[in-house]
């Protein structure tokens, strides 16, 4: 079997271990044009919060110059390469990392770059890193792991509540009328990713309802991995925890924690059959 490199983007997040075990293409996020961070720079999940707390965060996807560099590096070993990337109706990142690939592959011919829509973000997209990670381990060929994490793209769901829908609303990510569905009552929305994209899946009265109603989604299918999300409020984060049979968690990366705010949580997971 030719051997191949994993990579994902930098709006993806993995647990312990795996996390050490995939190649990463950096995303960017700025609060003034003087200082990018994400790369080189980056700030403690403690100042970019307090940051955020009064003022705006900017974001910027991969860098196609790294991308290419990381790519090409790979492939003049002799190897492969896997990409899983966010999902494109969330992030330009997926858009450049195929060009780039489109790009390398007349430039080497003989070798094999698979970029797949994970049509998913952070621990949702991570599962699927986890399974290409795995399969590559037991020996998995780089075509067959490929359509394998094709197919599985439509067994991720992620799910999580949100305290202040504005940072979702000046991303662009929700539009304005679902951000003033949170400001009325008390109403605590649970959004989900659909076909790649960010849309409300159940409106509560109250963050204990919220959860509540995470903990049934969690428990009304066969899973085959459930992870909780940590943003930056470590109290809500333990109350989600608390109420799903969760196998590992990761911490929300400061590209998309720049959209949600820090009094978020959720869950992921990859259902071992659809519900």
């Amino acid at each position: 079997m030719k051997d191949y490199v994993i990579f994902t983007d930098g709006d993806v997040d993995l647990p312990s271990p795996y996390d050490k075990e995939i190649s990463y293409l950096p995303q960017y996020y700025y609060f003034d044009d003087n200082m990018i961070y994400g790369d080189e720079q980056v700030l403690s999940r403690e100042e970019f919060f307090e940051r955020l707390s009064t003022r705006r965060a900017y974001t910027a996807g991969v860098n196609p110059d790294f991308a290419r560099k990381s790519f090409e590096a790979v492939l003049q070993e002799g190897k492969d390469i896997l990409c899983i990337a966010v999902s494109s109706a969330i992030s330009g990142s997926c858009s450049t990392i195929s060009v780039v690939a489109d790009e390398l592959r007349s430039q080497y011919p003989e070798s094999r770059i698979e970029v797949i829509d994970s049509l998913s973000a952070t621990l949702g997209s991570g599962f699927l890193c986890m399974d290409a990670l795995e399969m590559k381990a037991n020996g998995i060929p780089l075509r067959e792991a490929a359509d394998e994490i094709r197919k599985r793209v439509r067994l991720i769901d992620v799910f999580f509540v949100v305290d202040d829908f504005k940072y979702l609303v000046q991303g662009g990510r929700v539009s304005p009328s679902v951000g003033k569905i949170g400001d009325v009552l008390d109403i605590k929305v649970i959004l989900t990713i659909k076909e790649g994209r960010i849309e409300p899946y159940r409106k509560n009265r109250g963050i204990n309802a919220a959860l509540r109603n995470i903990q049934h989604i969690s428990q009304s299918g066969k899973i085959a991995r459930l992870g909780a999300i940590y943003v930056g409020n470590e109290a809500l984060f333990e109350k989600c925890r608390s109420l799903v049979q969760s196998s590992c968690h990761a911490s929300l990366n400061l590209i998309v924690a720049s959209h949600v705010g820090p009094n978020t949580t959720g869950i992921a997971i990859e259902w071992a059959e659809k519900p």
